[in-house]
């Protein structure tokens, strides 16, 4: 089943995105690009993808955020590197870091739908 997002350009770098689930357009502007829009939807959705393979195992992950940052490549035009950086409010086993960090890096549906050319850095912060 497909999903509609419906987007009306403003002029002048302007936009709204409307979709089935937001009650109120998101804007994008000069202020806020698209890129941005972007590793946002990339950071949300590793932080949901981790939270929900982490309840299949019977725990949770609460308390996490992300922080990312990218640089464009030399061509231009492209998000070149994304350097992630992934906090997690306190400690787990081993086994349930390694669930983590491979639901972040391997079962999030942006970061498998992004260009595989884009090199990617994790950090996986614990305790913090």
């Amino acid at each position: 089943m497909s999903k509609l997002v419906e987007t009306t350009y403003e002029g002048k770098y302007s936009s709204s995105t409307q979709t089935a689930s937001n009650a109120d357009p998101i804007k994008v502007d000069l202020k806020f690009g698209p890129i941005d829009l972007l590793m946002g939807s990339y950071a949300s959705c590793m932080l949901a993808t981790v939270d929900f393979y982490a309840r299949k195992k019977d725990f949770e992950v609460s308390g996490s955020r992300s922080e990312l940052s990218y640089e464009m490549s030399a061509e231009g035009g492209q998000v070149g590197r994304i350097n992630i950086k992934l906090f997690f409010d306190k400690e787990y086993t081993p086994e349930q870091k390694e669930w983590m960090e491979t639901s972040a890096k391997d079962l999030c549906h942006v970061g498998n739908s992004l260009n595989p050319a884009i090199v990617k850095n994790y950090e996986f912060n614990y305790g913090a």
